[in-house]
């Protein structure tokens, strides 16, 4: 009752389940305790007209349904001049959001609410719950996910019946990290959509296989080979576990064929794949370490801690700052990790699309933030399950305290460990450890500690899609 306090009517509980059901198809085949149970799981709202619901670059993955009324949704970055300009309408008995929740990706678009306009936000774990144990919950979402994947990254003007052949031929397709999902020189018979993880587009360059981009979920490879109708000119494989959508490639040159403006977008971006390829090759050495950093599972991190080996004098203020904002307890080891050419990976949270640390958490204590900070909160009880389901081993066992070394004592006194000096509370039987883990120092306005406290410039927080800009540096060196 208390749930359905926003929707006109929701103190009838039983009248109210059923007016969810009837007006949420997506609902409708599931049985009344099922329903229930995820409405208990979710919360519902019923936003001012105006209101955004989520941002533009938002990291959330709830997925919302609309009870009532509509909401409106601004595809793309509000602040890009090339972005289309008129909101896509969504009314009642649609949902949106499934998008980020299937690629574990930054929001695509903002939404805001229309008139009268009334939604339910559920857990990306309730809604997975339910598609594992409902066919009819599953084939909606994915259905969904893949039309709107196909109007948002190839096909913005068309509309679902335009689709219709371009779905009907589609399959979702799995990849081990490091398969090969085409090869150099194969015919080109399909489009690849990304709905999961991420790939790697490579060369055979003097001999060698070189790497020359990465892309990321919800993006598209394959292209290229349909649009110049000659064989493809480069090894796509997957960076990490990886789960694409297979479009065949009659059906793709066919809706090429009916649309001019489509093909006029995707030649755009044959085009610039194709200069940026190019450029790229002209640089192995960046390749190389591109290579070296999917090879540390950085293909599935959003925000990850890098250090210039060639700026770096082992200060070590980093990890100093790091324990002194979080109880004493430091959440990166510099020293730890690989190293290629200057690159260095320290011991450092990743961050993942869909991190391996929030399963078998039985207080679900982790949760990640809009902005993408993965975090442990309160209510850790210290089991142990995400230390042991982290294959980074990022994630450890330690006590913390409030207590921090005061600057004006130790300066006129030297009394006291020194200001950013790790510090060794002193253990209590009530002590219990719990899991700590680098929130990339989510409460502080002026970002990560570490990379503030570094005297050269060498620590640096980046997203796979930028490490080109870093490699290339380096690289050139």
């Amino acid at each position: 009752r208390e749930k359905f306090a926003a929707i006109p009517g929701g103190e009838d509980v039983p009248a109210t389940l059923a007016l969810i059901q009837q007006r949420v198809p997506m609902l409708a085949p599931i049985t009344q305790l099922q329903l229930r149970e995820f409405l208990l799981d979710s919360d519902i709202h019923a936003p001012a007209e105006g209101d955004t619901i989520f941002r533009y670059k938002d990291y959330t993955n709830s997925i919302y349904s609309i009870l009532q009324g509509e909401v409106h949704i601004h595809p793309g970055d509000p602040d890009d001049p090339k972005t289309p300009r008129a909101p896509i309408t969504l009314t009642q008995g649609q949902f949106f959001g499934e998008m980020s929740l299937i690629s574990g990706r930054r929001r695509s678009a903002t939404v805001t609410a229309g008139s009268d306009c009334v939604v339910i936000e559920s857990s990306r774990r309730s809604l997975l719950t339910l598609m594992y144990s409902v066919e009819g919950v599953r084939r909606v979402v994915e259905e969904s996910f893949l039309l709107r994947a196909i109007q948002s990254q190839i096909a913005p003007g068309c509309s679902a019946e335009d689709l219709s052949e371009l779905v009907r031929t589609a399959t979702i397709e799995k990849y081990a990290a490091g398969a090969e999902i085409f090869h150099e020189g194969d015919e080109g018979d399909c489009l690849q959509l990304i709905r999961r993880g991420s790939v790697t587009i490579s060369r055979e360059l003097g001999g060698r296989e070189v790497v020359l981009s990465y892309v990321p979920a919800g993006q598209y490879v394959g292209e290229m080979a349909l649009v110049s109708d000659a064989p493809r000119t480069a090894t796509v494989r997957a960076a990490v576990s990886t789960e694409t959508v297979r479009l065949e490639g009659d059906a793709f040159k066919r809706l090429l064929s009916r649309h001019p403006d489509v093909r006029k977008r995707v030649q755009q971006v044959y085009k610039q794949r194709l200069t940026s390829d190019m450029d790229r090759g002209q640089q192995p050495e960046a390749g190389d370490i591109i290579s070296f950093l999917i090879q540390q599972g950085l293909g599935e991190a959003t925000d990850v801690l890098l250090i210039d080996e060639s700026l770096c004098i082992r200060c070590d203020y980093c990890e100093r700052a790091c324990a002194d904002t979080h109880g004493g307890v430091s959440r990166l080891d510099r020293e730890a990790g690989p190293t290629f050419a200057h690159v260095h990976v320290p011991t450092s949270c990743r961050h993942c699309e869909h991190p391996h640390c929030m399963k078998e958490c039985p207080p679900d204590a982790i949760h990640r933030n809009p902005n993408g900070e993965v975090y442990i909160d309160d209510t850790c009880i210290g089991c142990g399950n995400c230390e042991k389901n982290c294959p980074y081993g990022v994630i450890q066992m330690g006590v913390e305290t409030k207590r921090r070394p005061s600057l004006w004592t130790w300066l006129l006194t030297g009394l006291g460990p020194e200001p950013g000096s790790e510090l060794k509370p002193k253990k209590k039987e009530s002590d219990q450890k719990k899991a700590v883990k680098c929130d990339m120092c989510k409460d502080l306005a002026g970002g990560p500690a570490c990379v503030r406290a570094c005297p050269t410039g060498a620590a640096l927080r980046m997203s796979p899609e930028a490490f080109f800009e870093v490699t290339e540096n380096a690289g050139g060196e």
